[in-house]
């Protein structure tokens, strides 16, 4: 199920940084896209979306992928919880 999160996270990120800085002409309509996407996906933790709106020339969207970090950052958690509760991996 990660994957396809992961998946969605990346093609939002490219379209957001592409098509997106066209389509959303109301200043961030984007963003709010990409917080409730990040929320929906990750729960609380996709709210770090939410810094993207710090930047109000639109110009980091091209070159940070703030959903696909959120993915990761996601993910990372997930195995070192995993890992705490089985244990280490021979």
């Amino acid at each position: 199920m990660y994957w396809i999160k992961f998946a969605i996270c990346v093609f939002y990120d490219l379209f957001d940084m592409t098509a997106g800085r066209l389509l959303f002409a109301t200043p961030f309509a984007g963003e709010i896209v990409g917080v409730l996407l990040a929320c929906s996906l990750f729960g609380t933790k996709g709210i770090w979306y939410a810094v993207e709106a710090i930047d109000p020339t639109e110009q980091l969207d091209g070159f940070v992928p703030t959903a696909t970090l959120i993915a990761l950052a996601y993910r990372r958690a997930e195995l070192e919880e995993r890992e705490m509760l089985e244990g280490p991996r021979p």
